[in-house]
């Protein structure tokens, strides 16, 4: 009986050293001990969608009426159209309401980052949708949308 258990011993402890069908196996490299991983997949880029603000910059010309061009430049609104000789420019002003003057009265819902204002003209838009191609304005003076895509260089 003392042969068959010292015989079974290292048998029993043989086999517990075993890798089951499930596991990785133990690999061993200068005497330290590691165990094999899969590689985690890379993940995803993260899409940054631009603000209003970055959407607006740029020139845009008008769908309808191919010799009206509007350029936003930083804090600078420029326009022109046919029979204009030199750019029509004024500051603006992107804020969730118009704050010219004569809209000021007028009970507007308040949207973030929804309104182009020009104090000195006393003018306010109001932005329908923007995307890197395409603007849509409504004039709030009297309703009319204005359509625009970005103009090619």
């Amino acid at each position: 009986m003392k042969y068959l258990t010292l015989l079974l011993i290292p048998i029993f402890l043989l086999s517990c050293g075993g890798v089951s069908s499930g596991e990785q196996p133990l690999d061993t490299t200068d005497s330290e001990l590691t165990t094999k991983t899969e590689e985690s997949p890379k993940p995803e880029p993260v899409k940054v969608e631009k603000t209003t603000a970055e959407l607006l910059q740029g020139k845009w010309q008008h769908v309808k009426d191919k010799s009206n061009f509007l350029v936003f430049e930083k804090g600078l609104r420029k326009e022109i159209a046919d029979g204009m000789k030199t750019w029509d420019e004024e500051a603006f002003v992107l804020s969730d309401h118009c704050i010219n003057t004569s809209d000021k009265k007028n009970d507007i819902p308040k949207e973030d980052n929804k309104y182009i204002s020009c104090a000195k003209s006393d003018l306010c838009w109001y932005i329908v949708s923007v995307d890197a191609d395409n603007l849509e304005l409504s004039y709030m003076g009297r309703g009319n949308t204005l359509s625009y895509t970005r103009a090619k260089e």
